[in-house]
């Protein structure tokens, strides 16, 4: 009897703790649904695209839950629509608002793609397909295919595409991307960006990129006037040279439109080019940058 009345103790306990549990849950449903219903929905840092627009490509609306919604998948839908938004950071305020805080990302260069050009920023987003190259840096070589506007370009998709991300990363962290004004990367051995409306820097291959692109500002910066107008190329022996050259010698090398003033630099040659030009070039900045480099 004794064990029989333990056992109808037992359940009774049970029971009574899965009907608090299940009376709990159930205020908490109907505390979501009835209260804590979104009223108002506000937009800060956009100058883009306006607060309503914003607000209409969202999956939550006035008198949905403030908490029964998706907020990633919100925040990357508003991504993808809206391709100029760099970050969405979406807050809860209670009892019945919702913030929307944004950045924005403009356009750093333009790839030119079978006839028309995608805007895209310096950490590799899409921005938008556009006739012209809205005065951008125009990028040759690279061809985007099946992309859409509010894509991020993915790293190890193809081999132009990384030398791409990684020449737009090193010129932004280097403060030279506003002043580029293009990127040739018809040749992954021959990678060229024009800086300064003056200089054709022919960075070689992209192993040592940064680096050759820091040296190459540092000399630009110091060792050469600001009439300079010229090439600035490695030879074999890592030595850097700077040999004088017209504009329009320099805007022809943005698509490898070379003349006979301004040859391509073949690369198993380029020990002996560098005697030559070290002759034409300042003299300082030549053997300057040659020192320079030798001690790397």
């Amino acid at each position: 009897m004794r064990k029989r009345a333990n056992r109808r103790q037992r359940f009774f306990h049970t029971v009574g703790r899965l009907l608090f549990v299940g009376i709990l849950l159930s205020a908490a449903v109907l505390a979501l649904t009835v209260f804590f219903k979104v009223d108002t929905i506000s937009v800060e840092g956009s100058t883009k695209y306006t607060p309503e627009e914003i607000v209409a490509g969202m999956d939550v609306k006035k008198g949905d839950n403030l908490y029964l919604w998706n907020k990633v998948k919100t925040t990357n839908s508003l991504l993808e629509q809206f391709p100029y938004l760099e970050t969405v950071q979406i807050r809860r305020h209670l009892p019945d608002a919702l913030v929307v805080t944004v950045t924005e990302c403009r356009a750093a260069v333009a790839v030119s793609t079978n006839g028309v050009y995608y805007l895209v920023s310096a950490q590799g987003k899409v921005l938008e397909q556009a006739a012209t190259d809205n005065g951008l840096p125009v990028v040759a070589g690279v061809t985007l295919e099946a992309v859409r506007p509010g894509q991020t370009l993915e790293p190890a998709e193809d081999a132009y595409v990384d030398a791409l991300l990684t020449v737009l990363q090193t010129l932004d962290a280097a403060d030279m991307l506003s002043e580029t004004d293009f990127i040739n990367l018809q040749s992954l051995t021959d990678v060229r960006v024009g800086y300064l409306d003056r200089f054709d820097i022919r960075v070689g291959t992209m192993e040592q990129l940064a680096y050759r692109l820091r040296f190459a500002q540092t000399v630009i910066d110091g060792r050469l006037s600001p009439s300079d107008i010229g090439r600035l190329y490695w030879d074999a022996k890592n030595r850097l040279h700077f040999v004088p050259d017209t504009a329009e010698n320099i805007a022809r090398s943005a698509t490898g439109q070379e003349t006979d003033d301004s040859p391509i630099v073949d690369p198993d040659a380029l020990d002996a080019a560098g005697e030559d030009d070290a002759g034409e070039a300042d003299g300082g900045a030549d053997s300057g940058a040659a020192g320079s480099e030798g001690s790397e």
